[in-house]
């Protein structure tokens, strides 16, 4: 939806180092700015135009992607009712709506007013000189996908989403606290780059910064042990969760990354089925297994489908890029991101500005096939559990790369298997139900019966499950790429940090010397 930084200070500095972040992220939100400085609010079309001389002790900078209705005054910085606090919000809060029915309507509350003005609402009709609490308080009512910061002028509060699907931030330095959307925006910085956590809150005032607890997904028991009751509730978590993520889009069309596999077909057809136009797309190599089941199957079921064929000198060309965009150069991180990145690249030329994908399915579901391997050795028990640890590290594995391919192009991305609900519902299923034992090579069977029972056809429901650098062919085209350069060279062994969920379980080395080689070459190239 957006970038959104800002700065606390004890003393006044610069804003310009607020105008600053808000140019090296405009890509996330080149429709609008604004600028909060010590009590004034800015807004233009321009961010130059709201670069000036002028010194503040809190500043906070927004960068607007339009996709939900509302009105000229819902450009941010937001103010509230009385002017005490003022807020940028990345992301979308789902539940809006239902949550502004408990609001006093006294308070200007108007029927115009988006996601972004109701969460401000609900923290100005809490908010009693404590932000920090209030701030607690409302977390706990929010589903979403969302990082916002607000302040009193006293102090800032940062909030992030409990699953981690929206990233923030920020670096301590002399007395002053900088936080941005990306990386990027704080390099020139002094001080190291941290996150907020997933769930966590972020305090910055005169005493310095603290990190306190926000809201976690809760881990309900498992309690739903009878598949038709599975598939009853899983089904009516996963609908609802994707009408809600369509509430309010104010554009015609959406866009869903399409590998031709179960979970991005799944939500395709829901989307499908809701009445809306969908433009699906497919990333790989002309002869890639992703390619030929998508096109199948998007022909099966009449859906809108792009292609984007990527070859040796596409991918060459473009992992520079990728690196620079997803702030990491492990092996891994970048041939995942290529497909998202070129889907997101075509979306936006497209003029589509939201795009869903099917990240989560797997975690929830037990989809890779590592997880018969656990299975196998300790059980279902430990299964659960591992299940959980993965749902919990995926902000590091792949949502936060996942937001910058996209927000790189000004796509906003969804993930309904990741909403709060869906969540809560997947994971209160026996892990029996997920997968039979630890010889399965399904595996995701209230996930597969679901797809097969809404008109998912029989090959795609249960295709079997292939990671998205693989069935798209990028990872042969990274491995021919690397050995064509270092081809009649040397290759001294290269260590780069890597992220993702096959570190945890697989014991053999990921890609060639050669390939971990070449990523390096690149990184010192940028």
């Amino acid at each position: 939806m957006c970038s959104i930084c800002g700065f606390f200070a004890k003393e006044e500095i610069p804003t310009r180092k607020v105008t600053d972040m808000l140019q090296k992220t405009e890509h996330r939100g080149p429709d609008a700015h604004g600028l909060y400085t010590d009590g004034k609010i800015l807004r233009s079309d321009e961010i130059r135009a709201l670069e000036s001389s002028e010194k503040a002790r809190v500043c906070l900078g927004h960068s607007e992607l339009n996709i939900v209705r509302g009105n000229e005054d819902a450009i941010q910085p937001l103010r509230s009712y009385d002017g005490t606090l003022s807020l940028v919000h990345n992301g979308e809060i789902y539940n809006y709506q239902e949550l502004r029915g408990l609001l006093n309507k006294d308070r200007g509350i108007e029927d115009e007013d988006n996601n972004s003005k109701i969460l401000l609402h609900l923290i100005d009709e809490l908010y009693d000189g404590n932000l920090l609490e209030t701030v607690q308080s409302v977390v706990k009512m929010l589903n979403g996908m969302y990082v916002f910061a607000v302040t009193d002028g006293d102090e800032v509060v940062i909030a992030r989403d409990p699953v981690g699907i929206k990233p923030v931030y920020y670096v301590e330095w002399e007395g002053s606290v900088y936080f941005c959307s990306e990386k990027k925006g704080l390099y020139d910085i002094e001080g190291k780059i941290g996150s907020v956590p997933p769930g966590k809150i972020l305090r910055a005032n005169k005493d310095g910064i603290s990190i306190h607890q926000g809201v976690t997904i809760e881990r309900p028991q498992i309690d739903i042990t009878d598949f038709d009751e599975a598939e009853t509730l899983y089904s009516g978590a996963l609908t609802d969760a994707v009408e809600r993520m369509l509430r309010g889009v104010s554009i015609d069309e959406v866009g869903m990354i399409f590998s031709g596999g179960v979970d991005s077909v799944l939500i395709a057809k829901i989307i499908s089925d809701f009445g809306w136009n969908i433009k699906c797309y497919c990333v790989g190599k002309e002869d890639s297994e992703d390619i030929k089941n998508a096109e199948k199957v998007a022909k099966d079921l009449g859906l809108d489908l792009r292609m984007i064929y990527v070859d040796e000198r596409t991918v060459e060309a473009l992992l520079p890029e990728i690196i620079e965009t997803i702030e990491l150069n492990g092996l891994l991180q970048v041939e995942v991101a290529v497909p998202m990145y070129l889907a997101a690249k075509a979306a936006s030329k497209d003029g589509v500005k939201v795009i869903f994908n099917g990240q989560g399915a797997d975690e929830l579901f037990a989809g890779y096939w590592w997880y018969k391997d656990v299975v196998s050795e300790f059980g279902f028990l430990k299964l659960h559990n591992k299940l959980w640890e993965d749902i919990d590290l995926a902000y590091d594995d792949t949502l936060e790369r996942e937001d910058k391919v996209t927000m790189a192009n000004s796509v906003e991305l969804r993930v309904p298997y990741l909403d709060r609900n869906v969540v809560q519902c997947s994971m209160r299923i026996s892990p029996r139900l997920k997968i039979k034992d630890g010889e399965d090579p399904t595996r995701k069977w209230v996930h597969r019966r679901i797809a097969a029972r809404i008109g998912v056809p029989y090959y795609t429901a249960y295709r079997e499950k292939d990671m998205a650098q693989s069935g798209s062919g990028v990872h042969d085209l990274v491995k021919k790429v690397a050995e064509d350069f270092f081809e009649g060279k040397t290759v001294k062994e290269v260590k780069i940090a890597d992220k993702g969920s096959n570190y945890r379980y697989l014991d053999d080395d990921y890609g060639t010397p050669e390939m971990w080689a070449y990523m390096h070459e690149i990184t010192k190239s940028i």
